[in-house]
């Protein structure tokens, strides 16, 4: 039987933190943090992305924002680590007994206390030892490992940057967990209050994104979105040794008969060039892929394709779909639409089971 408070507790393990600086010593020997243009990253992510990336490729792990980006307003304590948190408008505070005061090295006895949160009256907040924070987590599904990543961020630009993604992708999308998305750093000029102009470096999604692409990714199932499609143009070493494939092929071209104009044996009539492989386009043929997989196992009807395909103005069937490469004048987008209405029509089939 399940323990009430325990076995519905859930949580996903952090593989480790990723930095947005480093830290560098002033002329007082005193440390501080100095920030970089590239995400400062431990080794098991150096060895898939480099150095000094300034690009990851991300998933978000759960639907909910308040799991894998929460943002509070956050004072710390040399002595006593965290002491308060709010929200703008109430705060937990750690608080001596004796004194009532903010929690510090000389505390003996301390409590957590509810009170008011007013960021603009706060000293803590005046003076930096209070900062607003987002912990943002995330997979990097291209790095080994079972759990997220974090950053940390007090940027006003990077985290209304993370939540105008998030609110996009959901009112976009209907979701944005498991959504491939590319995580970078990006150099704009800011004004703060009472300071010069200065550029500085904030979180951003990559803008160079198809919405048509997500659309079609948002309708598969995480398990889907993970796994690449098969490699099929390179025949498998193991199980196609190239001694078989070119016995096969060298006898293929002798038994080949060779002819002139005449009709004479012996001589080849050919211009001796190779045969044109059509070039599809990438994107097309992926997707192309997918259909036929899908079709099949689906069971889709012809009477179905044809149907669809008419919104086009084109006569497509499954005969169509039996052969290795689409007609010419199927394009990416046609494909690219069809597998996510096949996508749908496979998520209805399977409520109705259900």
């Amino acid at each position: 039987m399940p323990i009430e408070g325990l076995t519905n507790i859930v949580r996903i393990p952090c593989l480790g933190k990723i930095h947005l600086g480093v830290k560098t010593k002033g002329k007082k020997d005193t440390e501080y943090p100095k920030a970089t243009d590239y995400f400062v990253v431990p080794d098991e992510v150096k060895q898939v992305y480099g150095d000094k990336p300034t690009e990851l490729d991300i998933m978000f792990p759960v639907e909910e924002p308040e799991m894998f980006a929460q943002q509070w307003l956050r004072a710390y304590s040399m002595s006593q680590g965290l002491v308060c948190i709010g929200d703008g408008l109430e705060s937990r505070r750690k608080v001596d007994v004796e004194t009532g005061d903010i929690a510090n090295h000389q505390t003996n006895q301390w409590e957590w206390r509810q009170m008011t949160c007013n960021s603009q009256d706060c000293p803590e907040y005046q003076t930096k030892r209070c900062r607003r924070v987002m912990n943002l987590q995330f997979l990097l599904p291209r790095v080994p490992g079972l759990g997220v990543w974090q950053i940390d961020t007090s940027s006003f630009y990077s985290i209304v940057n993370i939540n105008s993604t998030i609110k996009m992708l959901q009112g976009m999308l209907g979701r944005c967990s498991m959504i491939p998305l590319t995580l970078a750093l990006g150099e704009i000029e800011v004004s703060p209050a009472g300071e010069k102009k200065k550029h500085v470096y904030i979180l951003h999604i990559k803008k160079d994104i198809k919405i048509a692409e997500l659309a079609r990714v948002a309708q598969l199932p995480p398990a889907r979105v993970l796994i690449p499609e098969a490699e099929t143009e390179e025949p498998p070493d193991d199980l196609f040794p190239e001694s078989i494939i070119g016995k096969r092929q060298a006898k293929a071209k002798k038994d080949l008969p060779s002819q002139d104009k005449e009709g004479k044996e012996g001589e080849d009539k050919s211009d001796n060039k190779e045969e044109e492989i059509p070039q599809v386009d990438e994107g097309l043929l992926k997707g192309w892929q997918i259909a036929k997989a899908t079709i099949r196992e689906l069971e889709i009807s012809d009477k179905q394709i044809r149907t669809w395909f008419a919104h086009y103005k084109i006569e497509v069937g499954l005969a169509d779909f039996a052969k290795a490469l689409p007609r010419e004048d199927i394009t990416a987008d046609m494909m690219g639409n069809f597998v996510t209405m096949l996508d749908v029509y496979k998520e209805k089939k399977a409520a109705e089971k259900s």
